[in-house]
């Protein structure tokens, strides 16, 4: 729930900010990379006070230990940040074209076709919980459509 107001409120403040030239270059990709590097100068400090370098190494040699190579891992990670930045300045993209309301909306039932695919593809059980959350959702979105056509 608090990843969707996370979510939900970075796209309503970066869509305030897309509608305003702040500077000759400033498009939603260009957006996103700031942000990203903002972020990151923020976060960086706070990520070391809860995992500080030692423990940071423990890991890395436990995983070494446990049959992974250093390049093997070190690939992995890179490539995993590398895919988690290009779906966020995508997500950007499709916010620079839809109404906020719209891409949360749209963010929600991605994390329902997420949780689906799952439960088909790898066979995970889905929880009572779960699947009444994935109900609320995509009834909600109903209801988001349902008024958005009839106030047209």
């Amino acid at each position: 729930m608090l990843s969707n107001v996370a979510s939900a409120s970075r796209a309503i403040l970066s869509k305030g900010l897309m509608n305003k030239p702040i500077g000759e270059n400033l498009d939603a990709p260009n957006l996103y990379a700031v942000l990203t590097m903002i972020a990151f100068a923020f976060l960086l400090p706070v990520s070391l006070l809860i995992e500080t370098p030692g423990a940071i190494k423990t890991a890395v040699d436990a995983a070494v230990s446990g049959g992974t190579s250093l390049s093997s891992l070190t690939m992995i990670s890179v490539l995993s940040g590398v895919y988690y930045y290009l779906y966020n300045e995508v997500a950007f993209l499709a916010l620079n074209a839809v109404a906020p309301v719209t891409h949360a909306v749209g963010n929600t039932i991605k994390r329902v076709v997420i949780i689906l695919a799952s439960v088909v593809v790898f066979g995970n059980q889905l929880t009572p919980l779960g699947a009444a959350g994935s109900a609320i959702a995509i009834f909600g979105t109903l209801l988001y459509s349902l008024a958005k056509n009839h106030f047209k």
